[in-house]
């Protein structure tokens, strides 16, 4: 038989001069401030088709805060299982009775059961209390990403100029759309670039991909040379365009 709450317990937590029992002291705090949290865990837990007779279970107040336990300091459920036997901070926080003594797969159980969209349903609940007291807007988010093991190309220096030939061209296009009328002409050497860096990377031979190589480097200089020269026409197209309009508004009054 599961509860939603768990009768008669005392909210205060065993004093500890440490930051750890500050910040779940005001944690415990705002949860009991937000009652509709234990509605809406219990909800989830109920959702599986549980019997209301039976031994005394895991209150759904205990589990969401189990829960927030868990997240907080990323436990795993057997770390977390000795904990809440071990501490008694730990265990005043999360509201477990005498004798309650949960396992591990029991805490995976419980805290799996509750819904993506019940976590997200406070965690808009906690922005609007952050957003009230002037602590956080919301208007940037952090994400942390877990990294993996994964096979990674190493760069290469045929790659790189085969990239920094991609990147001309792009601002070479870029420079085209500024003016009515494109002034200058250029090539895209998209395709002698990526046959030339492929080559040169499985050149077994070293003159081989010194050829590639020199073909890969003549396309570099062409192409710098062509952005170079674009770049002064349009800097002078721009400041004729410039004076032309100021001329203009002159003229006008």
């Amino acid at each position: 038989m599961r509860k939603k709450r768990t009768p008669q317990f005392s909210p205060d937590l065993p004093f500890r001069d440490h930051t750890i029992y500050h910040e779940l002291y005001s944690v415990s705090q705002w949860l009991d401030s937000c009652p509709q949290f234990v509605d809406w865990v219990f909800d989830d837990l109920n959702s599986q088709g549980t019997h209301h007779t039976g031994r005394n279970a895991l209150s759904a107040e205990s589990v969401l805060r189990i829960a927030f336990l868990r997240q907080r300091f990323q436990f795993t459920f057997e770390y977390l299982a000795f904990v809440l036997v071990d501490s008694p901070l730990f265990r005043a926080f999360c509201h477990l009775e005498d004798g309650q003594t949960p396992r591990k797969s029991s805490l995976q159980s419980l805290v799996c059961s509750i819904k993506a969209s019940t976590y997200h349903r406070m965690q808009l609940a906690q922005l609007q209390t952050a957003k009230e007291q002037k602590i956080e807007t919301g208007r940037v988010a952090a994400v942390d990403s877990t990294v993996t093991a994964s096979n990674i190309l190493l760069p290469c220096d045929s790659n790189l100029l085969a990239t920094s030939v991609k990147e001309m061209c792009r601002l070479l296009k870029l420079g085209q759309s500024l003016t009515a009328d494109p002034l200058y002409r250029f090539t895209h050497h998209k395709r002698v670039i990526k046959h030339e860096a492929k080559k040169a990377s499985y050149a077994k031979k070293k003159e081989q991909q010194k050829q590639h190589y020199k073909k890969l480097l003549q396309v570099t200089y062409k192409t710098r040379k062509t952005l170079v020269k674009a770049r002064f026409d349009l800097e002078n197209a721009l400041k004729q365009e410039a004076c032309h309009d100021l001329r203009f508004r002159f003229l006008e009054t």
